[in-house]
């Protein structure tokens, strides 16, 4: 495919237009290339009308005002916590603080002969051994 536009004719002097060149896509600015070397000026130029750059885009497009009517008429407002009609928090399969220290103690758990180890040395502070009295009451 050629890049030249064949149908443009620009007359002679200082008013001049390069008619060999690609017609720019509407809206793109092309960018110059600082201390280009021999021919990479060229090349760059042209490399940016062949491919158009991304258009930006309004990220507040998408966000829906509070006064805007609902997308989800059948599902009650109260849908995702634990009140009122509708599934709880379970719907949203986040794990709640209780879940989470479960799951940490049953790790720490298999740790525990060497905590209770370091809670009975006697170089052990008091802050060590209240911490891990705190663990075993919690492991129970």
């Amino acid at each position: 495919m050629s890049m030249i536009n064949p149908g443009a004719v620009s007359g002679p002097g200082r008013g001049a237009k390069r008619s060999d060149l690609p017609p720019k896509p509407a809206g793109q600015v092309a960018r110059k290339m600082p201390n280009a070397a021999y021919g990479e000026q060229q090349q760059f130029q042209a490399e940016q009308a062949g491919a158009p750059m991304a258009k930006a885009s309004n990220p507040m497009a998408s966000i829906i005002p509070l006064s805007a009517p609902t997308n989800r008429p059948s599902e009650p407002v109260t849908a995702g916590i634990d009140a009122g009609p509708g599934p709880g928090r379970e719907m949203l399969g986040l794990k709640t603080q209780v879940d989470t220290q479960l799951q940490d103690l049953s790790v720490l758990a298999k740790y525990m002969p060497m905590f209770e180890t370091f809670a009975d040395s006697p170089e052990s502070s008091g802050t060590t051994k209240a911490f891990i009295k705190y663990l075993r009451s919690q492991a129970e």
